[in-house]
């Protein structure tokens, strides 16, 4: 039944609004709906909690605060979440906001505040697309917490040392294995090595100052196998500082073309 409304007149007592008897018809007919929808029709009944209610539609919220967000627990009411700003959710917990979600980004309220796990809680996998880490930022573990230090210009910096697996390899994204490493320390190059002048010491030790070649290496061309010293300039000179400095029983000095131009017996 639709609400009936009394008619009251224009004015007091001007004789157009409903007698009595017909005003009070329509307050019992109102009061008579009420009790049929809400009890019995003469009883009203306390509607009973639904525990899992189910919502059509959009559901709306005030703003709320850090100290008393919108969406929150019975019993702990400063903790939840609240919309901080225009199109950003906050999340709160103690009545402290701890960090909002925006289009394209997830921030800390407070800069260096929030940690991402615990010492005793990790997360498992972390799948994502790039790594930034602040001029002069560092990455470390629980015992070396900068262990790797990153400047603005790129350089890293390493406190302690690095190694490689056995077999490992080191390159670039066009040359993966421009180094391998063997596990016996030997050190192989994909390509031949571009030095600085004057960026090779040979150092001293109980055998005195020496150059090891291995048999069956090539002058970079495939061909001439032997134990090679390459001049790539043919001008500059490979110069030993005393005589027992020259290790081995023949030495061939090759130009550009691979011809054997001088051939140097040590004695």
């Amino acid at each position: 039944m639709a609400i009936q409304t009394l008619g009251l007149g224009s004015v007091a007592d001007d004789g157009t609004g409903d007698t009595l008897r017909i005003a009070g018809d329509k307050i019992n007919d109102n009061f008579s709906d009420i009790y049929t929808v809400l009890g019995d029709g003469t009883t009203l009944s306390t509607p009973a909690a639904t525990a899992s209610p189910t919502f059509t539609g959009v559901i709306s919220f005030p703003d709320g605060s850090a100290s008393a967000p919108s969406i929150t627990n019975t019993g702990d009411t400063n903790s939840g979440l609240f919309f901080s700003a225009a199109d950003t959710l906050s999340f709160t917990s103690g009545g402290t906001s701890q960090f909002t979600m925006a289009d394209g980004a997830i921030s800390p309220v407070t800069d260096s505040d929030i940690d991402l796990g615990t010492s005793s809680l990790r997360f498992k996998d972390l799948h994502i697309d790039k790594v930034k880490v602040e001029d002069g930022g560092t990455i470390g573990s629980a015992s070396s917490t900068s262990a790797i230090t990153i400047a603005s210009t790129g350089i890293v910096t390493f406190v302690d040392d690095i190694i490689i697996k056995d077999a490992g390899t080191i390159g670039s994204a066009s040359d993966t294995d421009s180094m391998a490493i063997a596990s016996t320390g030997i050190v192989t190059f994909s390509q031949i090595p571009a030095l600085p002048v004057n960026s090779i010491e040979i150092s001293t030790t109980t055998r005195g100052s020496f150059l090891v070649m291995e048999a069956g290496g090539t002058d970079g061309a495939g061909a001439n196998a032997g134990d090679n010293i390459i001049d790539e300039t043919d001008s500059d000179d490979i110069i030993f500082e005393s005589a027992t400095d020259l290790v081995g029983s023949v030495f061939n000095v090759i130009d550009s073309a691979g011809m054997v131009v001088r051939t140097i017996n040590s004695v």
